[in-house]
């Protein structure tokens, strides 16, 4: 069996060309691959083929949870839908929001590192529907930034 090692990087940017009747959707945890939202452009539910077997070493996203204006990050948490279930679950069973950026960030830097050692191993077997959401814990922001009542400077002409 060859192996095959690759790499999916997936970006959403605010375009503001998001319709209105969509952005309730970012308040729920979102497919990386099929929502349409950024660069999540497939038609089809992802499905191993029946020799095909894959396995997730390592994950993140963007750390941080908090920040407005030019400071805002998105908050996000990671999960994976294997077959009928969720890889990271609340205690009651049901599917979780995931692992937070800040646990597994991406990129790794000088500022966030990984909290524990990211050698997850997630297996999805032959012939079984898998999928990776992303939850935008903060994606609603206040469109406008709230500026002081005083002007900052003032303009003096000659």
């Amino acid at each position: 069996m060859s192996v095959r090692r690759q790499c999916y990087q997936w970006e959403v940017a605010d375009l503001g060309n998001l319709p209105p009747k969509r952005l309730s959707d970012l308040e729920d945890p979102q497919s990386i691959f099929t929502s349409g939202i950024g660069n999540a452009t497939l038609k089809a539910r992802l499905r191993t083929k029946p020799s095909e077997y894959i396995v997730i070493k390592y994950f993140g996203s963007t750390p941080g949870i908090y920040g407005k204006g030019a400071n805002w990050v998105p908050g996000g948490y990671v999960n994976f839908s294997i077959g009928v279930t969720t890889f990271f679950t609340d205690p009651d069973g049901r599917p979780g929001a995931g692992l937070s950026g800040s646990a597994a960030p991406y990129p790794i830097s000088t500022s966030y590192g990984p909290a524990f050692a990211s050698d997850w191993d997630i297996e999805i077997p032959p012939d079984t529907d898998w999928d990776i959401t992303y939850y935008i814990s903060n994606a609603m922001v206040e469109p406008v930034e709230l500026f002081p009542d005083a002007p900052i400077s003032t303009l003096l002409l000659p």
